[in-house]
């Protein structure tokens, strides 16, 4: 094997790695580092989720918001990969930044997580989680979380609905979203909080001006085997390596509100941004 051979592997190799450290990095306000300001009275927003807050897999809809809205401070409490479970462990972190206001998305991995037997062990592994992700202990940390933040703030929490995995409407992941969302919705009812209606406002873009036959021949499918992680590392190095813009990334598979049928494109990304900004200004 030549040097010249060992050394282009190198190099994409280290391409790589860039590309996942950028995909993987803190947000630029995260919990853990805002310091509280007495003198500033602007109103702090903390939007707690996933990888879709997270923003650093999909757009960075928490910093448009920022970049936006100059009279709150907002701070990024998304974690690539978390359940509903992980946001309740660093709950203290969120609510020792005395927020004002707490958006909350979470759900995803969990419903994901719950789809199969191999994919709930895959997560137990990666997130250190204490049993498999299944629907009746979401709705059990998910309640934890809201317990905790309205007990020990003065915040106005609102609840997001968790948007599409893949936009196959009758995908068995699609039910399983819904039935999470059922779950959110629940919760909104009991502990009196307003939820927005993220997962609704998708369904409208993903069924406007298209019809069933020709939705059913154009829509890729959601995977649960390996390419369900080759589709998020081609999104990651497409964007950080070679520039393209996540609705571009998605486009290979004709996606209007995703990039790889899990993170969110610009498209889907400013249509949540839009959808809290307007519950913001209106509170």
């Amino acid at each position: 094997m030549s040097w010249a051979f060992v050394l282009i592997i190198i190099f994409f190799l280290l391409v790589f790695i860039y590309a996942m450290w950028r995909g993987s990095r803190l947000p630029k306000c995260f919990p853990n580092n805002f310091l509280i300001n007495d003198e500033n009275y602007k109103e702090i927003v903390i939007c707690c989720g996933d990888s879709i807050t997270h923003g650093r897999i999909g757009y960075d809809w928490v910093s448009k918001l920022e970049d936006e809205d100059k009279s709150r401070i907002y701070i990024n409490a998304g974690i690539n990969g978390d359940l509903a479970w992980n946001l309740y462990q660093r709950i203290e972190e969120i609510i020792n930044c005395n927020p004002d206001i707490i958006t909350i998305l979470i759900g995803t991995n969990d419903a994901m997580g719950s789809q199969s037997k191999k994919l709930g062990n895959d997560y137990i592994k990666m997130k250190k989680l204490p049993q498999r992700p299944s629907i009746d202990w979401y709705q059990e940390n998910y309640d934890l979380i809201i317990s905790k933040l309205m007990n020990d703030t003065n915040s106005k929490i609102y609840l997001v609905t968790l948007p599409w995995i893949g936009e196959k409407e009758d995908d068995k992941i699609i039910d399983i979203v819904k039935n999470h969302n059922t779950v959110i919705e629940k919760l909104a009812k009991k502990h009196k909080l307003e939820v927005i209606p993220f997962f609704d406002k998708i369904d409208k873009i993903i069924n406007a001006n298209i019809s069933q036959e020709l939705k059913h021949q154009l829509a890729y499918k959601y995977m649960i085997n390996y390419k369900r992680l080759l589709r998020i590392m081609r999104a990651i190095v497409l964007h950080y390596i070679f520039g393209f813009t996540w609705n571009k990334i998605g486009n290979k598979y004709i996606l209007r509100t995703l990039c790889d049928f899990i993170h969110l494109n610009e498209n889907g990304g400013l249509l949540l941004k839009d959808l809290i900004q307007v519950h913001l200004n209106s509170k």
